[in-house]
């Protein structure tokens, strides 16, 4: 049998992945013999989903999975498929994200009840049983079908990553973590066919079991795979010797997901994250930040600001979609825009802090100051250029 699923955009994320729940789907089916296809729209947001489908058509699928119940999104899908004769089936949850076989399956029970499943349906409804099985005891996501050089996905050297899951988080305190032999024996697969040497891991925070990391290190600094990696902890987990033991197993990035008032707002934490900053950039380690911003508006420039002032290389804010509108910065501001808006304050404040650590408080940002009336010309235009591009802290370090 004939079978597409089709993946959309993460319209709350722009941060587009390989939707690998998919891929370990795909592989569970082509184990059974039947031909799979992958189309991810959000690698084609900005087309119209008949263009963005018309391979789908050539493939002439004879089932169909799309990643939604919005009636609006699996009508224009249905237009797209007109003539195709393929079975639509909507299922209802973010296939972009390793979202737990139970849920899944309660998703699909709800469309079409078990009884009422034809053949097709019931290949995919038991497919998306499997995803409720530890993790180690699936194929290997199918790759293959994913365009893996097309996501955005890059170190902040500007290195081709992709994603590789260590485990399944179903609550707070239910996680199940892969086997580190088994994510090294993944890593090697993708490393010598796709010849990708920079990975992601996604999936619980890696500090979420501390035996389970110590293990994890180990075999990647004694697996002699010559890749690199991101990984996203807690900063408050890490210390020196935590540091050092990262960077021998591979880390090159960490990532700290941060809440802006629980950190920048408080001088104790600012100074640990600054230190744990500090150690990782001396060790070769960028450092990125998740930044929740959930204050009033009225506090969100001076913790954009203040940001700005702890040498990270990359910030990405998230700002709660929920949030009503306010009036920030003598602006009254749609709440689609706050998070452009957040990310524009933040690249002026990023290029302040440049001319403030090269030439000192005053004189630094004195010139800050004369360059955006525009009396610097492109001199000051260059000097803002590589704040924003690259950090000059971490080009030191790497370059030492």
């Amino acid at each position: 049998m004939k079978i597409a699923f089709i993946a959309l955009p993460n319209p709350e994320d722009p941060i587009i992945t390989p939707p690998l729940p998919v891929g370990y789907l795909a592989a569970l089916l082509e184990q059974q013999r039947h031909i799979v296809r992958i189309y991810d729209l959000a690698l084609h947001d900005t087309v119209a989903i008949a263009e963005a489908l018309a391979p789908l058509r050539a493939f002439r699928p004879h089932v169909a999975v799309i990643a939604s119940t919005d009636p609006e999104i699996v009508a224009a899908v249905e237009r797209a498929l007109a003539g195709s004769n393929a079975l639509l089936v909507p299922i209802g949850i973010d296939l972009r994200a390793a979202t737990p076989g139970q849920a899944v399956a309660q998703a699909l029970w709800h469309i079409d009840p078990p009884q009422q499943l034809e053949d097709e349906r019931s290949v995919i409804f038991e497919a998306l049983l499997n995803l409720d099985t530890d993790l180690d005891a699936l194929p290997f996501p199918a790759r293959h079908l994913l365009q893996l050089e097309q996501y955005p996905l890059f170190t902040p050297m500007g290195d081709l990553q992709t994603t590789v899951l260590t485990g399944q988080q179903f609550d707070s305190e239910s996680i199940i973590p892969r086997a580190p032999a088994l994510i090294v024996a993944e890593l090697r697969s993708v490393a010598r066919e796709y010849g990708i040497r920079h990975f992601v891991f996604a999936g619980p925070l890696l500090c979420a079991d501390q035996a389970w990391l110590q293990d994890l290190l180990y075999h990647l600094a004694t697996s002699d795979l010559g890749i690199s990696w991101e990984g996203s902890l807690r900063y408050d987990s890490l210390n020196t010797e935590q540091l050092r033991m990262l960077r021998r197993a591979g880390c090159e990035v960490l990532c700290f997901p941060l809440d802006a008032i629980e950190v920048l707002g408080s001088r104790t934490a600012r100074a640990e994250l600054m230190a744990i900053v500090d150690q990782a950039h001396e060790l070769g380690i960028a450092v990125r930040a998740q930044i929740l911003l959930n204050p009033s508006y009225a506090a969100m420039p001076a913790l954009v600001d203040l940001a700005a002032t702890f040498g990270l290389d990359d910030v990405r804010f998230n700002v709660p979609a929920a949030a009503p509108a306010q009036h920030v910065a003598d602006e009254t501001l749609a709440i689609e825009n706050v998070t452009e808006m957040v990310q524009s304050r933040y690249r002026s404040s990023l290029s302040r802090q440049f001319f403030i650590e090269r030439f000192g408080p005053r004189m630094g940002l004195m010139l800050w100051r004369i360059g955006r009336s525009g009396l610097l010309g492109r001199a000051w235009q260059r000097y803002t250029h590589g704040a924003e591009e690259i950090s000059g802290r971490l080009a030191r370090s790497v370059g030492a």
